[in-house]
């Protein structure tokens, strides 16, 4: 780890903290008085390296969010795609290697000032045996993200059949858009307020961060929109509504 500071924080808090970790919330308090008192605790401020792909000796740890956020990225293939996860308060990450999924490709970086607490994966394993509610909870979390994930999959190929990906982006900026008055004698502008991230719109319309990072240039190039950080303005909204109803030859 980078950048950390050890915290220091009578036991009792501590106790209380782990409180707020999702998958604990059915534990006694005398179990979570005894799991704060063999984690490990610290600090980390604003864009701090917590974990960095290929690293060893930390590998094999549980961390549990308490505070603050995690960006998690992963390699998704060979093609040097990244994804991206964002962990608030109240998760946990590094616990897949207990399942023969290996962790070594994951890089967390602290997005707020956050604390984390740390468990040895032998340690969590014995509370996995031992707590049904904790296994539970576990095992509800998997589930609640496989179905979110294979409906936004399902959203996007269904709402959208038939179009490309960089028409997809183009539907999906067209629907974020808000009509903005830009004053007399100058005509109407569609405006999204604040873009959202690449990587967000590639996993919201299953499409690659490359095909929405070329659709909304090849907007710009074009002269159809035009930046305006954090937003988007649309400058011709029947000419991209067009490029959406383009047959693909």
């Amino acid at each position: 780890m980078f950048g950390t500071e050890r915290l220091g924080q009578p036991a009792a808090a501590k106790a209380r903290n782990l409180r707020g970790i999702l998958i604990f919330r059915d534990l006694e308090p005398r179990e979570l008085t005894l799991l704060a008192a063999e984690c490990s605790w610290r600090r980390f401020v604003r864009n701090d390296v917590i974990l960095s792909a290929g690293q060893g000796g930390t590998r094999g740890d549980v961390h549990f969010v308490v505070s603050g956020s995690v960006r998690l990225a992963r390699p998704t293939g060979p093609n040097g795609r990244i994804a991206y996860t964002d962990m608030d308060a109240g998760g946990q990450f590094g616990e897949m290697s207990i399942f023969g999924v290996s962790d070594d490709d994951l890089t967390a970086i602290a997005r707020d000032e956050t604390i984390l607490a740390t468990m040895h994966e032998e340690r969590f394993i014995d509370l996995l045996s031992r707590e049904e509610s904790v296994s539970r909870a576990l095992l509800c979390q998997y589930a609640r993200l496989l179905r979110t994930r294979e409906a936004a999959s399902n959203s996007a190929s269904e709402s959208r059949p038939g179009l490309t990906g960089a028409q997809r982006v183009y539907a999906e900026l067209l629907a974020l858009a808000e009509p903005r008055n830009t004053g007399a004698g100058v005509a109407a502008q569609l405006f999204v307020s604040r873009l959202p991230r690449h990587r967000e719109l590639a996993d919201r319309l299953s499409t690659s961060e490359e095909v929405v990072a070329s659709a909304i240039a090849e907007l710009v190039r074009l002269d159809l929109a035009e930046r305006e950080y954090p937003g988007l303005a649309i400058k011709d909204e029947a000419a991209m509504r067009r490029l959406c109803e383009a047959r693909q030859g």
